[in-house]
């Protein structure tokens, strides 16, 4: 299976691009580019806004509206250089930012709604209330849906980093048939029914397995790392965003 230099194991990290270097970036430049990255950024985090922005009780057409104009604010006001804090973990200040942006009515007035020009997804109804479903939890605070919708978000970007990395080695449909065994919780699949699926012996089914969790470890070890701004914050995100899915589970 690849392996790439700088994959994050104990103690060591390529910290070439985070996203607090792009954030960095953007408010020292106008450059396209740079400005395309963190619009990338803004829609990588759309599905854990939403769902924080619907939990504050807002329903569905507004919580659209909001998190759209949100990131439009966000990047049409710069409104991340104001800030001095160009460090510690992206979700904080994400978190920070929205709950600054609901509270500040001008803010919210002035943006322009519907994104002002800015399409981070499809404003599909639907598809927008399933991000906000598959993160919810009865008895989840607005602050705590944020966090476990923004730790299935790093999870499923590992996921699908893995998935593209297996189909460029032509073993997608094996990826397709042991995903299963990435998922976690409290019951894992088969290795006897794996093996039937696969035709593959059981051992190396299992040797499967063991090489698809050590990369996925090492892919969102890779991801964590790129939303705090030093390697030493890495296992203390890393641990917080794993209780979060465990107690969701």
């Amino acid at each position: 299976m690849k392996t790439t230099s700088g994959t994050l194991h104990e103690g060591g990290a390529s910290f070439a691009t985070t996203h607090w270097s792009v954030v960095a970036r953007c408010a020292l430049t106008d450059v396209p580019e740079a400005t395309d990255a963190l619009a990338g950024l803004c829609e990588m985090y759309w599905p854990p806004t939403y769902s924080f922005i619907r939990r504050r009780g807002y329903p569905p057409p507004d919580a659209q509206d909001l998190a759209q104009s949100f990131f439009a604010f966000f990047l049409r006001t710069k409104a991340y250089a104001r800030t001095d804090r160009l460090h510690g973990k992206f979700r904080s200040f994400l978190l920070a930012s929205v709950k600054n942006f609901l509270a500040d009515n001008w803010d919210r007035d002035q943006a322009i709604r519907r994104g002002g020009g800015y399409q981070f997804i499809p404003l599909d109804p639907e598809k927008a209330e399933a991000f906000y479903d598959a993160a919810s939890a009865p008895d989840s605070t607005a602050e705590r849906l944020f966090e476990l919708r923004w730790a299935k978000t790093v999870t499923a970007g590992a996921l699908n980093s893995l998935r593209k990395e297996l189909q460029a080695e032509g073993k997608l449909k094996l990826f397709e048939q042991l995903k299963a065994f990435l998922a976690g919780g409290s019951v894992l699949p088969s290795y006897d029914d794996a093996s039937a699926r696969t035709g593959l012996p059981r051992a190396t089914v299992k040797t499967h397995v063991h090489r698809l969790r050590q990369r996925y470890r090492e892919i969102v070890r890779r991801e964590i790392a790129r939303t705090v701004s030093a390697p030493h914050e890495i296992d203390e995100e890393l641990r917080y965003l794993c209780n979060i899915l465990a107690e969701a589970a």
